[in-house]
């Protein structure tokens, strides 16, 4: 019997197909085993080109992607190594600024410092020529004070001579008063009455 007559038979009569693998299971296998393309089957032989076809093209792939790998590792290794040299360079600017501002503060302290010093030499300045105006000016009131005392010795002793005066003249006049005060009252009569 030929595969086309075998199949028409299946296609017509499929449940009895059914019955006789039910009935004998080793009809299917050598159903199998004659109508498999048996040319088409690879062998051992082809399985193990396939497989070393295979491990070839893997270890292809693996050598492939590890110096992909490599070569990917080594730019990282570029990138860090970027990374250092920026990171030590920003340092170095780092220190440099740091060092830079320092140096400018310093001075900046020396000129404050300076400042402070000038503020003290003007305060001991000042208060060296507030104490020569102080000694100054304490001379000066010495003397005015000796001249005031000498104004009121020379005071007291115009009043001795003007009391010592005054009081020969109130002598003068209380023992002369009498005659004078008539030669006063006749002239003054005589001047009225004369007119």
């Amino acid at each position: 019997m030929s595969e086309d007559e075998i199949l028409a038979v299946i296609k017509r009569h499929p449940e009895a197909i059914a019955e006789a693998l039910e009935s004998k299971p080793e009809i299917l296998t050598s159903l199998i085993i004659r109508l498999a393309p048996w040319d088409r089957f690879a062998t051992k032989e082809d399985i193990k080109m396939l497989i070393e076809l295979f491990n070839k093209r893997f270890e292809e792939l693996k050598a492939y992607s590890d110096k992909r790998f490599e070569d990917i590792n080594k730019r990282f290794e570029d990138v860090n190594k970027r990374f250092e040299d920026l990171i030590a360079y920003s340092n170095k600017r780092f220190e440099e600024l740091k060092t830079y501002s320092d140096k400018r503060f310093e001075d900046i302290n020396r000129r404050f410092e300076a400042i402070d010093k000038r503020f003290e030499d003007l305060i001991s300045y000042l208060d060296k020529r507030f104490e020569e105006l102080k000694s100054y000016s304490d001379k000066r009131f010495e003397d005015m004070n000796r001249r005031f005392e000498d104004v009121n010795k020379r005071f007291e002793d115009l009043r001795y001579y003007v009391d010592k005066r005054v009081g020969l003249v109130e002598k003068l006049l209380i023992g002369f008063n009498l005659p004078i005060l008539t030669g006063i009252i006749v002239m003054l009569i005589k001047l009225f009455m004369g007119l």
